[in-house]
């Protein structure tokens, strides 16, 4: 069949056909790349959006740290400890569930601060919070009440779980402040101790339980705990051990 024969016979249509159909094809595969390359683009947007959610995410929970820490000395400030005490009464109270509450204090800070003055003690008293507040459990809550006061919240801890930690931290403020000068090693520490439900079962009766305990400590010289039982302060036997030891 020659060539004129062929398009007379309907060579025409079926070459129009063809070119359609390539041309069709062609415009497929180019529409399946654009629709490819577009969604390759959105993913890559998604999941930079993801990265920048994740960032901004990552710097609130930074900035909700920092804002619960206390500046001068690295553990959790006054506002953090308030929201812990609350919470932990909450679930005592709702599981019946026993805790303690240690107040502390650095004996002869003051002493010490104007004898060394306020830059060199304030970094003895960071030095001392960050030692002590690895001698509790990560459940735990150590926060800076105030000036060189300091609060452990200890979940689940009766009575006698609170005095052994409390004798441990007497004892590492004891070997911590051997590092220092002379003046540092004076330094000693002194600890209330309150339970819950036993000394009081509120915020208030059981931090003024702890102070009334500390106020006692103290009157007896320092580098001791004692241990609140209602409106009582419990002479336990313990005393404080050599601070040669």
């Amino acid at each position: 069949m020659g060539a004129t024969q062929w398009f007379t016979d309907g060579g025409w249509v079926l070459l129009g056909l063809g070119l359609f159909s390539l041309g069709l094809a062609v415009s497929l595969a180019r529409a399946v790349y654009l629709l490819r390359d577009r969604e390759a683009r959105n993913e890559a947007r998604i999941d930079r959006l993801r990265r920048e959610l994740s960032g901004l995410e990552q710097g609130r929970e930074d900035l909700e740290r920092l804002s619960a820490l206390d500046p001068v000395t690295g553990v959790w400030n006054y506002r953090y400890l308030q929201q812990s005490l609350a919470r932990e009464l909450g679930w005592a109270a709702r599981d019946r569930r026993p805790f303690a509450l240690l107040l502390l204090e650095v004996d002869g800070f003051a002493d010490y601060t104007a004898a060394a003055g306020h830059q060199k003690a304030f970094g003895t008293l960071r030095d001392l919070a960050q030692r002590l507040s690895v001698e509790i459990r990560s459940g735990d809550t150590f926060a800076r009440y105030g000036g060189d006061e300091f609060v452990a919240l200890l979940p689940g801890a009766t009575g006698e779980g609170a005095e052994g930690v409390a004798e441990r931290l007497c004892y590492a403020v004891r070997k911590t402040v051997a590092q220092y000068d002379e003046a540092a090693s004076e330094l000693t520490l002194s600890v209330g101790i309150a339970t819950f439900p036993e000394s009081g079962e509120h915020a208030a009766s059981l931090v003024g339980a702890a102070d009334r305990a500390l106020a006692a400590a103290r009157a007896e010289g320092g580098d001791r705990w004692r241990l609140a039982r209602g409106g009582e302060v419990v002479l336990t036997d313990y005393q404080a051990q050599s601070r040669s030891s």
